[in-house]
């Protein structure tokens, strides 16, 4: 974030930066952009590292200024040249101390990207693959349990953005990719809040239609793996009454769950026709007007369910 600075310190740096066009000492610049580092002026910190990278390539702080641009560029809001000068550095030096920090803020500088759980998740999918990095690659660092924090929080936002799009299939009557997306929520997000919230919206959206096997399944892995969701006294209700109507649930009901989910609930494609036999009536005769109570009971008009 950019800072709020009083008119005295910006006029002391913009005074220091023009004093003299004269090239400096290595040290002299590192002092300068770090000051401007200090008092948030980052687009002078940024110049007056790179002209010590352009006047002193081997100096022993060439290291530092290359780290501190990458950093300066995230705290201007400049994430697409943060991520670039990380990604420089991380190239140049793979043995540097610092590179548990510039995964960190690389997984910033996305995650500071991400927009509404309707819009494109890019930026989201980033942030967790560097939140990840930090925390696998580098366990001991000091940035690892704030990685998982914002790991969580980018997961949750990814696990909202399917619950969302599964939510707009069950209003457009798509119930199976309504289905698709909850199932993919379901596997890829197991830890997230979002996933308790899914399953009771689906536990109530099959309980509607009638699906009241699969409600059962929605509301019993809600209550298993989700016991801090808030609406779990909706879930016990609905068990006991099923319960009474002797509706099965299984040990594990999760699983038995996403086993259902996505999959067309209509009836079974006819089998080819067999090889015309001699004396059997021609494939385009008129068949004899029959009523088979039980094949319709069997096999319920798919449109019902939808």
């Amino acid at each position: 974030m950019k800072k709020l600075l009083a008119p005295a310190a910006i006029a002391a740096v913009l005074l220091a930066s023009c004093a003299s066009d004269k090239v400096l000492s290595d040290s002299e610049y590192i002092a300068k952009a770090n000051e401007a580092m200090k008092q948030g002026v980052y687009d002078l910190a940024i110049g007056d590292y790179q002209k010590l990278l352009e006047e002193y390539p081997f100096s022993d702080y060439s290291e530092e200024a290359q780290l501190k641009i990458g950093q300066a560029q995230y705290q201007n809001q400049q994430y697409a040249e943060a991520i670039a000068s990380f990604q420089d550095f991380q190239r140049m030096h793979p043995t540097n101390p610092n590179l548990a920090l510039t995964e960190y803020y690389t997984a910033l500088a996305y995650m500071d990207q991400m927009g509404k759980a309707d819009r494109d998740q890019r930026a989201a999918e980033n942030a967790q693959v560097h939140f990840q990095t930090v925390i696998e690659r580098y366990p001991d660092s000091p940035f690892t349990a704030e990685a998982k924090q914002k790991l969580k929080q980018t997961r949750e936002e990814l696990a909202g953005h399917e619950l969302d799009v599964a939510r707009f299939y069950l209003i457009w009557t798509n119930p199976i990719g309504a289905e698709a997306r909850l199932r993919r929520l379901l596997e890829n997000f197991p830890d997230t809040d979002v996933s308790g919230n899914a399953l009771m919206t689906f536990g109530r959206y099959f309980k509607k239609r009638g699906d009241l096997s699969r409600s059962a399944l929605a509301y019993a892995s809600a209550l298993s793996q989700y016991p801090g969701n808030d609406k779990l006294d909706e879930a016990r209700t609905a068990l006991a009454e099923f319960k009474d109507k002797q509706i099965e649930i299984p040990s594990a009901p999760l699983p038995a769950l996403v086993e259902t989910l996505g999959r067309p609930t209509m009836v079974a494609a006819p089998a080819a026709p067999a090889a015309a036999k001699p004396g059997d009536k021609p494939a385009d005769a008129p068949a004899e007007k029959k009523t088979d109570v039980s094949d319709a009971q069997t096999h319920p008009d798919p449109s019902a369910r939808n």
